[in-house]
């Protein structure tokens, strides 16, 4: 069933370690039952994967397992082989089932993948005389019913229909001799733990129990923990071959261009199959109806369709009447799709795991695959953080442009010339022969270009894809070797833009312009300084003659802006210098009356604060003639307002206060710290152009008191 070279495998044994395997085996060495050995070389398969031959392993025989394994890898043999020696033992054949009491339990998340393990097992088991059926959602319950009260040997089901057989007393698990959880990760993750919980309660303590998992997160390894025995972890594909059959490249994109960075990457790789992954089911359909649209053979499913729907989009597929499907995460778990070339992440995936379910439908039974993943410029970051996480490396490149598929599209049809030259008949000969007669060579050929070009989607212009890629955030990898952008007075050419302050001039909305104009990327920008009627900027030296040339053509979007060279930096700003550094600030214990604190205030405080002085200035007048009680009112204004404590709120110097002009100093002493004296609060320079006739009346009028006794 696979190759020779690739029978590596791995069998981790809990508790003791791990013990590694090499060697080329079959299915009698495993010592496989006789029937089910039948059955395989019926199919013609010889040799058993990896998965298969480590279960099958003699120090495993009888006990619980917990594998890992990924998508593709003859999981299905793998643990019909398991049930065989549980089931069947030294007998040639099963005997007859009783009603609703299998002997064997299979799990899977989805129908399509139910149905498709009910298949698998139908033909291994065949010889064996087994009874296999299927209890799925979408189908007729009571079909299932009357299959199950004649009797099946084993039983295969998502946990919802399972669960429901159970509470109606159609299913009766206590001669279950082996149970089997497949895909149990994704089964957690799609919410069925109180199901698959009720189910293995209603099992016989003593049964066999077999977990298969992808991968194994710790709510997997919590379920092994509650209803395992002993469970022996067996990793078949250990995690650094988990994705060596598939290749991962990443696209930016802008957001808005999403949809037609999908038609140029599948337009440039033209699989024969392809799977598009979507976040919500809304723009699953809108997808796919706008693939249909252009020319794609696409189809939809989502959790929303009806199974004979979802069945029909799916047989279209397979049979190659579509080449596309577009899905959701949930409606594409347990597909059934062997010979995926691509799978497309047009949205990112909740996280890493998810990213490798998504991905394993391709690079399957020893094929190469190809995952590709489009990204927007702010979720770059993100999408770097899963590829760690997973242990992937991906190619980063840009997204295929128009021109790019266009010269592709001529390469394909010149090799499909070529391979059909040498096989035309006398008929298409002498045809052939009548149009070059009555028209010149080129212009035939000419037509038969223009035919091959209208039967395929035109590929689509991405201008702000291109653009993103440029003002792109640096990669991770990359940020090491970034090269600092030229500080004022270092070596760095200057530019004037016809734009300052009298036009609302923010370096937020000039960067991406400059990088726009000079075709430059915002590394080659370093100070801009915004002035009065211009804005000055510097450009890295090495990229000054490429900006000042790119940077003559007018802007579409600005065309009256105009960007020229000057001869240095601004007069005050080579005057003055660089500014130093903000004075760092304690984040605790005693102020210093020379460094007086400043507290940064969100808008809501700030107005808040003004309101509380607003109060306090205005009864003033009533309470000045009670000194004593006055300095409680203001203490308790600014506390209640979020300050940290009454140690900000205290008598200011004379000192302090000349010093911190033009913010007026407002300070008030409360009676606990009458006697104490400690702490100064400044008031910001925020509030001081409002505040400071009222602060300075508020301070000439204020009377020294002595602290009142509680």
């Amino acid at each position: 069933m696979a190759p020779a070279s690739a029978h590596r495998l791995t069998s981790a044994l809990a508790p003791a370690g791990q013990a590694r395997y090499n060697a080329q085996v079959t299915f009698a060495d495993l010592e496989a039952h006789p029937a089910l050995r039948a059955a395989l070389d019926a199919r013609g398969y010889d040799e058993p994967t990896p998965v298969q031959a480590a279960v099958l392993a003699p120090t495993l025989a009888g006990r619980d397992l917990l594998v890992s394994s990924r998508t593709g890898s003859g999981k299905t043999v793998a643990f019909g082989l398991v049930l065989a020696r549980s089931l069947l033992g030294d007998a040639p054949a099963l005997l007859p089932a009783a009603p609703r009491a299998p002997l064997g339990l299979v799990i899977a998340p989805t129908r399509e993948l139910a149905v498709q393990v009910q298949r698998e097992l139908a033909w291994l088991f065949a010889e064996a005389g087994a009874r296999v059926g299927a209890c799925v959602g979408g189908m007729d319950p009571r079909r299932e019913a009357r299959a199950l009260a004649q009797g099946l040997h084993l039983v295969v089901g998502t946990p919802g229909r399972l669960r429901d057989h159970l509470d109606r007393q159609h299913l009766a698990l206590g001669g279950l001799a082996a149970l089997v959880l497949d895909e149990a990760d994704e089964m957690l993750d799609m919410g069925f733990r109180e199901e698959l919980e009720a189910i293995l309660a209603a099992a016989p303590v003593e049964r066999r129990t077999i977990l298969f998992s992808a991968t194994l997160p710790k709510p997997i390894l919590e379920l092994a923990r509650r209803y395992t025995r002993d469970a022996a972890r067996v990793a078949a594909t250990p995690p650094g071959e988990a994705h060596a059959d598939i290749t991962y490249r990443a696209h930016l994109v802008a957001a808005r261009e999403r949809e037609h960075a999908i038609v140029n990457v599948l337009r440039r790789l033209d699989p024969a199959s392809a799977l598009v992954f979507r976040a919500q089911r809304e723009t699953v359909h809108h997808t796919a109806a706008s693939l249909a649209e252009r020319g794609f053979e696409a189809v939809a499913i989502s959790g929303e369709l009806t199974q004979p729907e979802r069945t029909k989009a799916l047989k279209a597929l397979r049979d190659g009447r579509a080449r596309v499907l577009v899905a959701t995460d949930v409606a594409a778990r347990g597909l059934d799709l062997p010979n995926v070339e691509l799978v497309l992440h047009a949205d990112l995936p909740r996280d890493a795991l998810a990213l490798q379910h998504r991905s394993g439908r391709t690079g399957r039974a020893g094929r190469k695959g190809l995952a590709v993943v489009l990204a927007a410029p702010q979720e770059r970051f993100r999408l770097e953080s899963m590829l760690r996480e997973a242990g992937i490396s991906a190619e980063w490149a840009p997204v295929p442009a128009a021109d790019e598929i266009r010269a592709r599209d001529e390469e394909r049809l010149a090799a499909a010339v070529a391979a059909l030259a040498g096989e035309a008949t006398e008929e298409e000969l002498a045809v052939a022969r009548r149009l070059l007669d009555e028209r010149a060579p080129l212009l035939v050929a000419a037509a038969l270009v223009r035919r091959e070009r209208a039967r395929l989607p035109a590929p689509e212009e991405l201008p702000e894809t291109a653009r993103a890629a440029r003002e792109a955030p640096v990669a991770a990898a990359q940020r090491k070797e970034r090269r600092a952008r030229p500080a004022a007075g270092e070596d760095g050419a200057w530019f004037r833009i016809s734009v300052g302050r009298d036009k609302n001039a923010d370096p937020r909305w000039i960067l991406p312009l400059l990088c726009r104009r000079g075709g430059v990327t915002r590394d080659a920008i370093g100070k801009i300084v915004v002035m009065p009627r211009e804005t000055r900027f510097q450009v890295a030296r090495e990229e000054a003659e490429r900006f000042a040339r790119a940077a003559r053509s007018p802007d579409p979007k600005m065309p009256a802006v105009r960007v020229e060279r000057v001869a240095g930096p601004p007069r005050e700003l080579s005057r003055r210098g660089r500014r130093p550094p903000p004075a760092t600030q304690p984040s605790h214990g005693r102020q210093n009356d020379a460094t007086p604190q400043r507290h940064g205030r969100s808008r809501y405080q700030a107005s808040a604060l003004v309101n509380a002085l607003s109060w306090s200035l205005r009864s003033f007048d009533s309470l000045r003639s009670r000194s004593n009680c006055s300095s409680v009112v203001w203490g308790s204004s600014f506390v209640a307002f979020g300050f940290p404590s009454r140690s900000h709120v205290s008598t200011a110097s004379s000192r302090t206060a000349s010093s911190a002009r033009p913010r007026a100093a407002a300070t008030f002493r409360s009676r606990s710290e009458m006697k104490s004296g400690r702490g100064t609060f400044v008031l910001s320079s925020v509030f001081a152009s409002a505040m400071r006739c009222s602060v300075d009346r508020l301070v000439r009028l204020r009377r020294p008191c002595r602290a009142v006794p509680p």
